[in-house]
């Protein structure tokens, strides 16, 4: 069985060479580089010449588009920000041999630095793991900005006894960035979908998103990170319904 690592990346220079390292055991790289303008091509193309360039608003389409550009019978995503361990690749390789699953979900570890932050985080800022081991043709994504959905076919295998690493963040400014920019992404996905800003506008919500970070995935275990990652999941749907209340009113 052959193997692709996909990477979607853009402005990943400080990030994407660590990433690539890591993936010495596939048959291909396949990179699509979204409006990138720093030196991600340049590290990249050290590691291979299956890069492709172009502009995408939506990260459905670009995923999408780097699936059809991958030649193998599996494909393994994975983003500039994760590396993979030594077990996981020999666990990985070790599934490709079996013959009755088409797809199998990695779960995820995440960092803040070099801190390992386990228990509170939720979907909207880091999910727990994800679908992203697959044979080609069995996924495809649906449109959306940030985060968006995905249908995926066949027969699921066991999910993977190792898990990837996830550098979501240098620190806690990088965190609030993307924070920022993601609530921003969702609100203008709104926007286009015409959906209802009722529910997500909604203080009752933002008390009991918090709980669920913060008690019931346990956040409560990090301290003051836990508290500050609880916050943020609870706001992420209210913040991103204000910036597309905002836009409504601009257009």
């Amino acid at each position: 069985m052959t193997l692709s690592a996909l990477i979607i990346a853009r402005n990943e220079e400080k990030k994407i060479e660590s990433t690539l390292k890591t993936l010495n055991f596939v048959d291909e790289i396949v990179i699509v580089l979204d409006r990138s303008i720093d030196k991600t091509k340049k590290i990249a193309s050290k590691y291979t010449k299956k890069i492709y360039e172009g502009s995408w608003k939506s990260e459905g389409k670009r995923r999408n588009y780097g699936i059809s550009k991958c030649s193998s019978q599996w494909i393994f995503e994975i983003d500039a920000d994760e590396l993979v361990t030594k077990s996981l690749e020999k666990e990985i390789l070790q599934k490709l041999k079996f013959k009755n699953f088409d797809f199998y979900y990695v779960s995820l570890t995440n960092f803040i630095g070099n801190k390992k932050v386990t228990k509170g985080w939720m979907a909207c800022l880091a999910p727990d793991g994800k679908f992203c081991l697959f044979r080609k043709g069995t996924k495809v994504w649906i449109d959306g900005s940030v985060h968006p959905q995905y249908q995926i076919k066949g027969k699921k295998g066991k999910p993977f006894a190792n898990s990837l690493n996830h550098y979501l963040s240098k620190d806690i400014s990088e965190l609030l960035s993307k924070f920022n920019r993601n609530t921003t992404l969702y609100a203008d996905d709104l926007r286009k979908e015409g959906k209802s800003l009722h529910k997500l506008i909604s203080v009752r919500k933002i008390f009991s998103r918090f709980i669920k970070s913060f008690i019931t995935r346990r956040g409560f275990q990090f301290g003051g990170l836990g508290v500050l990652i609880g916050i943020l999941c609870a706001i992420y749907p209210y913040v991103s319904a204000i910036k597309c209340r905002e836009d409504r009113i601009k257009f």
